[in-house]
């Protein structure tokens, strides 16, 4: 009897054991699912506002290049709105730092699932670019043979890429090629090593910015356009290398915020400065690779990292802007250039109204035809 007692009651024990491994098992389960969602959450919101970035920076540059010297009111409200996005292309490959660098990849997966995704798309919008642009000539210079169309695309593709957007596009292409090794390399150092590598990085860009790199045209200067890639590619390090960090206090994010305010005020105030001393417009303050444009990406970047959005509308426009942004980022440029054929320009009015009115316009129409084009057989392959 005693021990059938001592039995039982050993298997009572193990039993609720296993119910206590099982609840934390369950536990640790639904907290890293729930930290997943919010790393999730958070990159969706970067490459939000970097896909609204990119656009503003499209409809604010024209203010900025039309108004120098003539109405300094419209020209001080459009610096003020392109110093405000200079974080914008940075981000975007930050972000592809962020989410890539730190796996291990099967290098045919890799390929095929990368390529397939962003090549496919890229293909698709360049011959539609290749239409519009053929479209939007004068009558009279618009060829329409086929030896004289084919000479006039592979002119356009030769000295402008066919939209001088795609220059982005050509870049992450060529970076897809490396990242296995790229992200293999910056796993095998430590964490301080890879701090030295970014100061290292940005020394030297600093010290090159000036060199002149055509990233537009395929004619000529490959080495100059290598280096320049080479330029970019220490962004991709440094959103890999940002995300082991949590920002976690107000006082953190206050101190962030308080950075990105200064990087637009700096590179606002900069730009008019050396545009006096030059008597002309200079605008080698927006560059991508300079001290404000990584000083305003990094602390974009730690102010909204690990944040969530409580509100389920703005939850759902942030997934769906997500999800689409590449579509977006290659069809903006024309439904700009059609908008502006039908007067819709920042002209319409004050640009302190226009150019956000006009970026919600452009996000929206590009948004609508992705979707649409997502609707099509096979579309999801072709829209981005």
């Amino acid at each position: 009897m005693s021990c059938r007692w001592r039995i039982t009651k050993l298997e009572s024990i193990e039993v609720n054991d296993y119910k206590l491994y099982l609840c934390k098992v369950t536990t640790s389960m639904s907290r890293l699912m729930q930290s997943n969602r919010q790393n999730i959450e958070w990159i969706d919101s970067l490459r939000v506002i970097a896909t609204i970035g990119v656009i503003m920076i499209h409809e604010a540059t024209p203010v900025v290049k039309m108004s120098y010297g003539g109405n300094m009111g419209n020209w001080w409200t459009g610096n003020i709105f392109d110093s405000a996005v200079r974080f914008a292309v940075p981000l975007f490959l930050m972000l592809s730092g962020a989410t890539m660098l730190g796996k291990e990849y099967d290098l045919k997966t890799f390929y095929k699932k990368r390529f397939v995704r962003v090549l496919f798309p890229f293909l698709f919008w360049m011959l539609a670019y290749w239409v519009y642009r053929w479209m939007v000539l004068p009558a009279s210079l618009q060829p329409h043979t086929f030896s004289s169309i084919w000479f006039w695309a592979v002119k356009l593709l030769g000295n402008e890429g066919i939209s001088k957007h795609f220059w982005y596009v050509y870049m992450i292409l060529f970076f897809y090629l490396l990242f296995p090794w790229i992200g293999k390399g910056v796993r095998g150092l430590k964490n301080r090593e890879v701090f030295w590598l970014i100061i290292g990085w940005a020394l030297l860009s600093f010290s090159s910015r000036k060199l002149s790199v055509n990233f537009y045209s395929w004619t000529d200067h490959y080495p100059a356009k290598l280096l320049g890639y080479c330029q970019y590619s220490g962004y991709l390090v440094l959103g890999y290398y940002l995300t082991k960090f949590s920002v976690t206090t107000t006082l953190q994010r206050m101190i962030a915020g308080g950075l990105f305010v200064i990087s637009i005020a700096f590179t606002a105030v900069s730009t008019f400065y050396y545009s006096q001393q030059a008597h002309h417009l200079d605008l080698s303050m927006y560059g991508n690779i300079t001290f404000n444009a990584m000083l305003q990406v990094i602390s974009l970047f730690l102010l909204l990292k690990d944040t969530t959005i409580k509100n389920k509308i703005l939850l759902q426009i942030q997934r769906l802007i997500s999800k689409f942004s590449y579509g977006v980022y290659l069809s903006h440029i024309m439904v700009i250039g059609v908008l502006f054929q039908y007067d819709i320009f920042w002209t319409i009015g004050h640009p302190a109204w226009t150019l956000p009115l006009l970026t919600l316009l452009t996000l929206t129409i590009s948004l609508l035809i992705v979707f649409l084009l997502r609707k099509l057989p096979y579309g999801r392959y072709i829209s981005g």
